[in-house]
């Protein structure tokens, strides 16, 4: 059976937006919008709470959630301050640097008691969040409103380190209301470390941490060489699928989408991270984050792409 013959599914994606501004052009991204967008290609409901500014690039934001099926009724209009923005610059041997510009639109998400309601009444299935959008104390508020109101939604965190916007209070913060947790092989070694005080492997360290914390899958990306996937008391490892890579940007959004998508039809987490990986290649392959899935990538994954 198609895993979309059933009932829709819905995903709120909390965080940032922004455009990568590289040699004056601009490329839309942000984790939570790529995840959006990728849940939405998988087939699920997809809706982004994050705040825009009222420019050209806030509005430009509107039609890519349009045209990525993206539903935005939870983006808010700030009239102070820009959409954000990320200054890349490239090395002379094409490595990048970032510049990831502070007091734009989406360190401003606030959420009122209407917009509380409003979440309620959507039933969502899982709300998804990250680290980066919590740098300001406003939006960390906001999203810990939002987690205390959904309680009973299993809550997706894709820890996503950038730069130094992160701590150790908001990690633990994060992991004690996390249902999925999502890191990549650099990341064990800073959260275990700063989490238990020393750094360990990737398999020793999600052992320790679901013992601590309520978090029934534990999600490690390895790029290339796959994902290790940790579920009640059990770790195994799968293999990656070797590509050629065009970009990396968008593939863990990919595979967290995919993921889900699987994940929340009742798919064991091996099965759903095996679809994750499938994707996060696909997506590895091709230019940009959120390319257009080819026809072998939907029959692969059984997925259907929403037109």
């Amino acid at each position: 059976m198609n895993i979309l013959d059933n009932q829709k599914i819905k995903l709120l994606s909390f965080g940032e937006v922004l455009w990568d501004i590289i040699n004056g052009q601009a490329y839309i991204g942000g984790a939570p919008f790529n995840l959006a967008a990728h849940a939405s290609r998988c087939g699920l409901e997809s809706y982004l709470l994050t705040r825009v500014g009222t420019d050209e690039l806030g509005n430009r934001v509107l039609v890519e959630m349009d045209r990525l099926n993206v539903f935005r009724q939870y983006v808010q209009n700030d009239h102070k301050h820009p959409t954000g923005t990320v200054t890349v610059s490239l090395s002379a041997s094409g490595q990048p640097s970032y510049v990831i510009h502070e007091n734009v639109a989406w360190d401003c998400i606030d959420v009122n008691n209407n917009i509380l309601s409003a979440l309620v009444s959507e039933c969502f299935d899982v709300i998804c969040f990250g680290t980066l959008a919590q740098r300001k104390t406003i939006v960390r508020k906001s999203l810990v409103k939002v987690l205390e109101q959904l309680k009973d939604v299993p809550a997706f965190f894709d820890v996503n380190l950038r730069q130094n916007y992160y701590s150790l209070e908001l990690l633990v913060a994060g992991l004690k209301r996390t249902t999925i947790l999502k890191l990549n092989d650099a990341e064990v070694l800073v959260l275990s470390d700063l989490i238990f005080g020393r750094k360990m492997s990737g398999p020793e360290f999600v052992q320790i941490l679901q013992k601590e914390f309520p978090v029934q899958v534990v999600l490690l990306t390895m790029g290339e060489k796959g994902c290790l996937v940790a579920e009640k008391g059990t770790v195994e490892t799968l293999e990656g699928h070797r590509v050629k890579v065009a970009d990396t940007v968008g593939a863990g959004d990919a595979f967290s989408a995919a993921f889900l998508a699987g994940w929340l039809r009742g798919k064991t987490a091996v099965e759903a991270a095996e679809m994750g990986n499938m994707l996060g290649a696909f997506v590895a392959s091709r230019s940009g984050a959120i390319p257009e899935y080819s026809e072998e990538i939907q029959n692969n994954l059984g997925l259907m792409a929403r037109k």
